[in-house]
């Protein structure tokens, strides 16, 4: 198989557009599209040395294939395997390091995709803003291990039964050739197929890490680089001068639609998981072979640049190594921001991943360690893994998994508070079973009364809400609508809300809006989400409809617990009367249209102290505790679910209590403002 220099490069743009898009996200939105980029390399540069070998030796070798891959690509990762163990054990915090821990041993069995979509720590890391894992960058890692895995087995058993039935001597041989090259080209195209048609089908736009870290959502792209590889076993250069400039062309025409992809979709544009995907990786398909073309053509001639192509060489070690570097060198950390933090990070990264590769990488994968007998090799591999394991295993096994609220008592005065709750209409236990009304659908047969409809449109606390606050409003006659969305940023949520003003069957009579302060991540809608609310509030003031503005409840005090604290973060405390001035200026200035509430009013004393714990209504509820308090916000300050294994979506009733005291406020609130509203 020949060697393509601008495959090196191509795989030099790759990892630079993943590392723009985790040091200066504002510069390149859309540079996770490098991770999909090194999986169509992949496919392609994989199949083509089986087929390769296949025609070569007339059989594959399972045991030398893996044994390479293991060479090429355990080193690496047990050096920063090695790092993450480290920090987790004698830097991070308990729980932070346990949750490290935890990912390096799913990283470590090349099953870290699974994992974080069964953790759903994405969720909650993001949203109750504890830092990142410093792994999070192993899914991709973890669904190419798992296509080196399985890939090179039906790779093999297909060309077992194809030279079985056309033989492998003679003409016979080319034929067999011939018939295992198209076969295995179509059976990639087949599978990619399914697999862009599983992306589309379990695509949900409340949780979009199913596909977005899904093997087989993602397998398309490794398999359109894989057709490629077994049409053509690695030489892609076309002979032909007419159909080679076409190749060319459409390549360079591809190159620019990627790179202003690069610079402007964002990870939350749903089209990508509707189907764009696949014409991102035809984009990315036309490149490679565009890119291997012969002759002296732009295309050929960027890829081919000596730094694209030194960066290509190393890209494996720059990809490992860059985001840890992102999680741990951070603004707060260093005092540096801007281009001196990006100038500091890639220094460091390049500096590591160069030493990986001299050291390390090349002189295990060309065999230049000392001269070895091969059961010492083995026994030193089994040490390197076995001692790996042991270091990650003791925070896993050891240290806490989650951080539980505080055992602060409530403060004397936040009694009255109790009392007043205990007199208002309630969910208690109780729960709404009603689903929202979906866009577009026809009216359910409890609506057909008409029953005033609340649109409930907002955060991650109001999805926490919901449950009670339909349960509410159901009490009082009318029915919930919800746009509110955990992972999605206010300007994501403007779209759906308009599907249900348009459409009779969802139109509300009521909305709620629950703010969220974006402010640390404004980049996701590229302005200030305070005008994507102003947005919502034209709307609805056009179509007629009553809004009511929802400040989120404020972060508890600090706690006494230093771990609690440095999780919430001094930054982020805030105070409720200096909270959302906006809001009261909107509600001034159109008070027919306009009201805010406030929602805190069950979880705070008398002198506006918002508490960890309440007294429990007189006659006892879900989750009060032997003193006779009941907890009502989440260890992070922020949220209202007590359970400390929250995932960030449900939360049983007796964890509850927050969630059912802020719901009763907001329904008590729009009741004797607007008692019609009901």
């Amino acid at each position: 198989m020949p060697h393509v220099r601008a495959l090196d490069g191509l795989r030099g743009i790759a990892v630079l557009a993943v590392v723009l898009y985790h040091f200066s996200p504002g510069v390149a939105p859309g540079g996770f599209l490098g991770v999909d980029v090194f999986f169509v390399l992949s496919g392609f540069l994989i199949t083509s040395l089986l087929v390769n070998e296949r025609e070569r030796s007339s059989r594959i070798s399972l045991r030398g294939f893996w044994i390479r891959r293991a060479r090429r690509l355990l080193p690496a990762l047990l050096l920063v395997l090695l790092a993450v163990g480290l920090y987790a054990v004698f830097v991070a915090e308990e729980v932070a390091g346990q949750h490290m821990a935890e990912d390096g041993l799913a990283s470590l069995g090349y099953v870290a995709n699974w994992h974080f979509i069964g953790s759903g720590q994405d969720y909650v890391e993001q949203f109750v803003r504890e830092a990142p894992s410093p792994l999070r960058h192993m899914w991709s890692l973890a669904i190419e291990e798992q296509f080196y895995l399985l890939w090179p087995l039906m790779v093999a058993g297909l060309a077992a039964v194809v030279a079985r039935t056309f033989g492998t001597r003679g003409r016979r041989a080319a034929r067999s050739r011939r018939r295992f090259r198209l076969t295995l080209g179509t059976g990639c195209v087949l599978l990619g197929v399914v697999s862009l048609a599983l992306m589309v089908l379990l695509f949900d736009e409340r949780d979009p890490n199913r596909v977005y870290y899904g093997t087989d959502t993602r397998a398309f792209l490794l398999l359109l680089g894989a057709a490629i590889g077994a049409l053509t076993a690695g030489a892609v250069r076309i002979a032909r001068a007419t159909p080679r400039v076409l190749v060319i062309g459409a390549g360079s025409v591809a190159m620019v639609a990627l790179v202003v992809l690069i610079a402007t979709v964002e990870t939350t544009a749903t089209w990508l998981y509707q189907g764009g995907y696949g014409l991102i990786a035809v984009l990315i398909a036309l490149v490679l072979v565009g890119a291997a073309q012969p002759g002296n053509h732009p295309l050929g001639r960027l890829c081919s640049s000596r730094p694209l192509v030194g960066l290509g060489l190393v890209s494996y070690g720059v990809y490992l190594w860059h985001w840890p570097i992102t999680v741990w060198l951070t603004e707060s950390e260093t005092g540096l921001d801007g281009v001196a933090l990006f100038v500091l990070r890639a220094v460091i990264t390049l500096a590591v991943s160069l030493a990986s590769y001299w050291l390390v990488e090349q002189p295990i994968r060309r065999n230049r360690l000392p001269r070895w007998s091969g059961p010492q090799k083995r026994i030193a591999t089994i040490i390197a893994v076995t001692a790996v394991a042991a270091l990650l295993a003791f925070p896993f096994f050891t240290f806490a998994s989650f951080a539980a609220p505080p055992k602060v008592a409530p403060s004397r005065t936040s009694q009255q508070a109790t009392l007043t709750y205990a007199t208002v209409p309630r969910c208690d236990g109780a729960l709404s079973t009603e689903p929202p009304v979906a866009p577009g659908a026809p009216p359910v047969a409890e609506l057909a009364d008409a029953r005033p409809r609340v649109q409930v449109v907002g955060n991650s606390v109001a999805v926490e809400l919901i449950p009670c606050l339909g349960e509410l409003v159901k009490q009082s006659g009318g029915a919930i609508e919800s746009v509110a969305h955990s992972a999605a940023p206010p300007c994501a949520l403007i779209p759906k809300l308009e599907e249900q003003l348009a459409d009779p069957a969802t139109r509300p009579d009521v909305a709620i809006w629950f703010a969220f302060d974006w402010y640390y991540d404004n980049s996701t809608c590229n302005t200030d989400w305070r005008l994507w609310v102003q947005e919502a509030i034209r709307l609805w003031k056009e179509a007629g409809v009553h809004v009511y503005l929802i400040p989120i409840v404020p972060n508890v005090v600090p706690s006494p617990d230093p771990a609690v604290y440095k999780v919430v973060g001094p930054d982020v405390t805030v105070d409720a009367p200096a909270q959302w001035p906006e809001f009261e200026q909107w509600a001034a200035e159109d008070p027919t249209n306009v009201t805010v509430i406030d929602p805190g009013m069950f979880i705070r004393d008398a002198a506006d102290a918002y508490q960890w714990r309440m007294p429990c209504l007189p006659g006892g509820e879900p989750g009060c505790d032997a003193d006779g308090t009941v907890g009502v916000r989440y260890h992070d300050g922020f949220h209202l679910c007590t359970d400390p294994a929250w995932d960030g979506t449900h939360c049983v009733a007796e964890h509850a209590a927050g969630a059912r005291r802020v719901s009763a406020a907001v329904a008590l609130q729009i009741t004797e403002l607007h008692p019609n509203a009901s």
